[in-house]
């Protein structure tokens, strides 16, 4: 402990340590909230959503049932329809990107949601 003119104080505590200190202290406190506090998916927690991650069946689908894939709207899903009355059933889920408006992203975006069995 230092004094000086009728004031001590301990050293350590000085300048930039002891905003150094503090800093560290409120870092392990916020990371420690964070690692202990528990996660929540929203899909866990929403039937909704979970019935948004069904497999769609390509062959069997109706418009509306198309619509509930992510991009699909109702101009989309009945040029997916036509096609299907066209040309027969889809033989690949790949297949689709015959369809006018289906490219190569969105047919990857689709791919993991949809079926042909």
């Amino acid at each position: 402990m230092l004094c000086r003119h009728r004031v001590c104080y301990y050293p350590i505590m000085e300048g930039n340590v002891m905003k150094n200190y503090l800093l560290f202290v409120t870092l392990m406190f916020v990371f420690g909230l964070t690692v202990l506090t528990p996660v929540r998916t929203l899909a866990a927690e929403s039937p909704a959503a979970n019935a948004s991650l069904e497999v769609v069946h390509l062959n069997q689908a109706s418009a509306e049932e198309l619509q509930a894939l992510t991009g699909v709207g109702p101009a989309l899903s009945e040029r997916i329809v036509s096609y299907r009355t066209e040309h027969g059933p889809f033989k690949t889920v790949e297949e689709l990107a015959q369809v006018k408006g289906i490219g190569q992203a969105k047919l990857a975006k689709l791919k993991d949601r949809l079926t042909v069995d």
